[in-house]
């Protein structure tokens, strides 16, 4: 390793201590201002608590966000064990946070004197540091660091919005009482199996969804739901759910999904609680977790332009609440998505009501292929013998965000993005990890980059 990708790789494990998942970042806002102090730079922050270093005549600014989704033992805020194995870097029961954990270890770890860089907070929540930015930038380019192919530069990116759907379960609720009879047993259910990943760049990989397999389970059998919830992330492809149900008939112990996954079925004699003393029927939910498609919506010959995530189910007394996640490159792609959900609820559940949050647009690809950047960067990739890809990525980079709010806030009249990174692969799971040779070949690559770039 050179010097420069060992120092990062050293900041990236003192980064794993130190618990930051998204809403709960205050602890590395700290370690970030403390460290950037210590090096020589001079700060600012905003009220989103982005954070801005400079040294000397900045000629690039670099940036990354410096939250993680928490999956496994992460969410328990208890920070990253680092595990290395056959040339990867992955976490211990826990997603590793390389994104965008590597972007911040080696911002940190460079020593460039005429720099800026941005943290930006909460971008794994919905952009909130993104949308909130108020700090000036004076650098002409951005190179974010959140990309996860070093094959690919990223020019463009998908918009995305938040459909959170509730049903009101109010004329489907029965009391125990009367069902238990005919329903006489008990069962815990719990997903084992599934894979998760990113619900933007992995949404093709045709990786199960656990909230809709349960979907499919519950069509098998004559079931009254007692608990249900599931999933982990808004952006991630669900892995856990756990659901209390009751049946009219005896249930094998296990249920397994086409693509290996499964659910296993424990039998209670009875519930342990006493707030226990509702179900609804199956019809309730089923057929909105079998009727919605998880998945791509659409595609070209370069990739996914359009999909839709089955994120997360909320069981609050009297209603249920899901999260789903729309994606698309284009503003016309990702309307069509929510007015097809618009018009087919209804038909699976008259009782589900819809509304949309968080909305962000794509980002465009704006930079010419002649520019400086893209030059400098196609030849030190070449120089590892590697031709990237320049590409428009299904997954909700801040850049485009990022853009608009430079451009308010900051007095540079002219002003590009491009972002690449190191390939880590399964974010957002507890399968992320880091191929540590492209790691190597990407801190070289940015390490000569923000050496040799010039205006």
């Amino acid at each position: 390793m050179s010097d420069f990708s060992t120092r990062a790789l050293e900041m990236f494990y003192k980064l794993c201590e130190i618990p930051h998942c998204s809403y709960h970042t205050q602890d590395m806002y700290a370690f970030l201002c403390s460290t950037l102090k210590s090096q020589g730079y001079t700060l600012a922050v905003d009220s989103a608590f982005n954070i801005y270093a400079k040294k000397g005549k900045p000629r690039i600014c670099l940036q990354g966000h410096y939250d993680m989704v928490c999956v496994g033992d992460s969410a328990k805020h208890i920070g990253v064990t680092p595990i290395q194995k056959d040339g990867f870097l992955y976490a211990k029961d826990s997603s590793l946070g390389a994104d965008n954990g590597i972007a911040l270890a080696c911002m940190l770890a460079l020593r460039e004197s005429n720099i800026e860089l941005l943290f930006t907070n909460d971008e794994e929540a919905g952009m909130i540091g993104a949308n909130n930015l108020s700090l000036k930038i004076e650098s002409p380019l951005l190179l974010n660091l959140d990309s996860e192919d070093i094959h690919e530069i990223v020019l463009g990116c998908a918009g995305g919005v938040d459909i959170e759907c509730a049903i009101d379960l109010k004329n489907n609720l029965k009391p125990l009482d009367s069902l238990l009879p005919s329903h006489p047993y008990i069962y815990k259910i719990t997903s084992k199996g599934f894979l998760g990943g990113h619900s933007g760049i992995e949404i093709h990989k045709n990786k199960e969804n656990a909230l809709s397999e349960f979907g499919f389970f519950l069509s098998t059998i004559e079931a009254y739901i007692i608990t249900l919830n599931g999933g982990e992330k808004r952006n991630s492809i669900p892995v856990g759910l756990e659901a209390i149900i009751i049946c009219d008939k005896k249930l094998d112990s296990i249920f397994y999904t086409p693509n290996g996954a499964s659910f296993d079925i424990k039998p209670l004699e009875s519930l342990e609680s006493s707030d226990y003393t509702n179900a609804y029927h199956k019809n309730a939910i089923a057929p909105l977790l079998c009727g919605i498609h998880s998945g791509v919506y659409a595609g070209d010959k370069q990739g996914v332009l359009s999909s839709l995530n089955l994120s997360l189910i909320t069981q609050k007394q009297e209603r249920l609440e899901l999260i789903l996640m729309a994606r698309a490159n284009t503003q016309d792609l990702l309307k069509r998505t929510c007015e097809r959900l618009e018009i087919m609820l209804p038909y699976l559940n008259p009782h589900c009501s819809m509304k949309t949050s968080g909305y962000y647009a794509p980002w465009e690809k704006s930079i010419e292929p002649t520019h400086k950047a893209l030059t400098l960067l196609n030849t030190l990739y070449a120089n590892h013998n590697i031709t990237p890809n320049l590409t428009q990525i299904h997954a909700g980079l801040e850049c485009g965000i990022l853009k608009r709010q430079i451009l308010a806030h900051s007095n540079v009249k002219k002003f590009e993005i491009l972002s690449i990174g190191p390939t880590i692969h399964a974010p957002h799971s507890c399968n992320e990890r880091l191929d540590l040779k492209d790691f190597e070949i990407f801190c070289d690559i940015l390490q000569d980059f923000v050496t040799l770039y010039k205006e």
